[in-house]
């Protein structure tokens, strides 16, 4: 098929959070990163200049392609797919991440210059007292319902062609709750109680979006446990009071192509 393109523990919490969301698509302060001398503490890291070494890929479709090399990790779907990154992430940390939504046409389907779904897992594991909890381990087929057994958190940013930008806890089950999220009146379900899609929520042909998400644990200053910004905007931040406070993460995509690069996990001070 041819396709055309023009460890830091976590802090124990005192007693249950009242669950509450804090939706800001306009700005919000950052997490002060922890420095050293010589910058930024790096937990994790790649600069896509050594192939997918650190990563597994799952695809619905064989003819998709996903491809490190020259500082870029390029991701062409014509279904669904998942690139999990293997390393476990813990403590309190910043994922950070840039991505290029290329247009897409796709032959024999509706899909012409697309743009869709950069979505991503975090803090994803195996729940039910699984022998071992990482997602990495285990293999599924790439369609989104397969991944539904787990626990984790999940943006779908720009999902269903530039239309929604949500929030999800999944909880093990096919529900995959919906916190909140914005969307056009064509797309707006009930729990989209963020308002509409904007400039900051969506995405932009062949336009960088710069992606930081924060998990940390929450304290009595700020009970928010994740934070998720574009281009320095807070589009999420949720206080989970039965939070997942560590896991694996993965870039997650439908039917799109995008390019990322500088991908990095810095830590976040114990507090």
């Amino acid at each position: 098929m041819r396709f055309r393109t023009p460890t830091y523990s976590n802090a124990a919490l005192a007693a249950a959070l009242l669950s509450v969301s804090l939706l800001q698509a306009c700005g919000g302060n950052d997490d002060t990163v922890e420095e050293t001398p010589a910058g930024p503490v790096i937990l994790a890291s790649d600069d896509f200049k050594q192939g997918l070494s650190k990563w597994k890929v799952e695809q619905q479709d064989a003819a998709g392609t996903v491809l490190a090399r020259d500082g870029v990790l390029d991701i062409v779907q014509p279904s669904g797919a998942t690139i999990w990154f293997k390393q476990k992430l813990t403590g309190n940390y910043e994922i950070r991440f840039t991505a290029i939504p290329i247009p897409v046409t796709f032959p024999g389907t509706r899909f012409v210059d697309r743009i869709s779904d950069l979505n991503v897992f975090w803090n994803a594991t195996v729940p039910g007292g699984a022998a071992n909890p990482d997602p990495t381990a285990a293999t599924y087929d790439a369609a989104l319902a397969s991944y539904n057994p787990l626990y984790l958190y999940y943006v779908g940013f720009g999902a269903n062609s530039n239309t929604t930008t949500r929030l999800r806890r999944n909880d093990g089950t096919a529900a995959r709750p919906q916190i909140t999220g914005y969307a056009t009146a064509s797309s707006r379900t009930a729990d989209d109680k963020a308002g509409d899609m904007t400039p900051e929520t969506s995405l932009v042909a062949n336009t960088p979006t710069r992606v930081r998400i924060v998990s940390r644990a929450p304290t009595a200053a700020d009970p928010a446990n994740l934070k998720w910004y574009a281009n320095d905007k807070l589009i999420f931040s949720h206080a989970d009071p039965a939070r997942y406070a560590d896991g694996w993460f993965a870039f997650r995509t439908t039917t799109s192509h995008f390019q990322l690069k500088d991908f990095s996990v810095v830590a976040l001070p114990q507090e």
